[in-house]
């Protein structure tokens, strides 16, 4: 069970469905909600080379003050609503920074794939990846489109036999005990695979079973002139997965894992969850 949940709150139209998530998932594990506030740094605005008036400056900030308060206000609301303790936390630093630093005193953090249409959202480059560097947690990312109000039932996870594939496995632990079904998912090159270096099925699939998750069925995809990327989609889109369980920016035999192109890749086209681990 996760015991500590983490969600990143900010001014963007996807911060409710991030918190809709993130109270479903605490509901199932009875566990502790934080909300992570870290919006955008309010804007610095120069004219030739003076900063705008510092009495502006001050109004901007007092504003920003007062939408920090509605965003935590709501979040608690509806924590309260569902029976759920939360708390609430907040920097000044960078969001992927400030939504890290507190995210590691829990046992998994939501985030949003990101979505140029979301201007109120907290932008930073590459805030989704620097979380997945950074945080040393698993990290649940939301599609920006569809409806995701419970994961989990059914679940596709990438196996590669890589430390990034092991460690995302553990880490879903918790979220595949409660699974109705699980796909172990393998890709080759166009080749058959050595077998040499390689963990034999079998071994993952009695590990599966000794930690309570379902016996999951093996399904091997090539992905020579698919990508990695397009091959994960696929094979969750036929299996009716409603989340993917992968790792993030790993080294395997494949030069778009070693390159990390699969998680760039997956992060720009995702259509389910998916929870990544680095």
């Amino acid at each position: 069970m996760y015991r500590r949940i983490s969600v990143h709150l900010d001014h963007g139209f996807d911060c409710k469905r991030r918190t809709d998530l993130a109270l479903s998932l605490a509901r199932r594990h009875q566990a502790e909600l934080v909300g992570i506030y870290a919006s955008a740094a309010p804007p610095q605005y120069y004219y030739g080379e003076s900063v705008l008036m510092s009495r502006t400056l001050d109004v901007m900030k007092q504003l920003q003050a007062q939408n920090r308060d509605a965003v935590e206000s709501a979040f608690l609301a509806s924590a309260a609503a569902s029976d759920i303790a939360a708390v609430v936390r907040a920097g000044d630093a960078a969001p992927s920074a400030t939504v890290a630093l507190h995210a590691r005193t829990s046992d998994l953090v939501i985030v949003s794939q990101f979505n140029p249409d979301d201007i109120e959202a907290a932008h930073e480059t590459e805030f989704v990846e620097q979380m997945l560097l950074t945080t040393g947690r698993p990290v649940l990312v939301l599609p920006s489109s569809g409806e995701f109000n419970a994961v989990g039932n059914r679940v596709l996870v990438c196996w590669d036999g890589s430390r990034e594939a092991a460690r995302a496995l553990a880490d879903a632990t918790p979220v595949l005990r409660q699974a109705a079904s699980l796909v172990m998912l393998t890709m080759e090159e166009g080749t058959a695979p050595s077998k040499a270096g390689v963990v034999d099925f079998n071994d993952v699939a009695t590990y599966c079973v000794a930690h309570g998750m379902p016996a999951p069925s093996h399904v091997r995809r090539d992905i020579k002139g698919v990508g990695v990327g397009s091959t994960i989609l696929n094979a969750a889109a036929d299996h009716s997965a409603d989340l993917i369980v992968m790792g993030a920016y790993g080294h395997s035999k494949f030069r778009q894992w070693a390159m990390g192109g699969a998680t760039a890749s997956i992060l720009k086209s995702m259509t389910v969850p998916i929870m990544f681990s680095h």
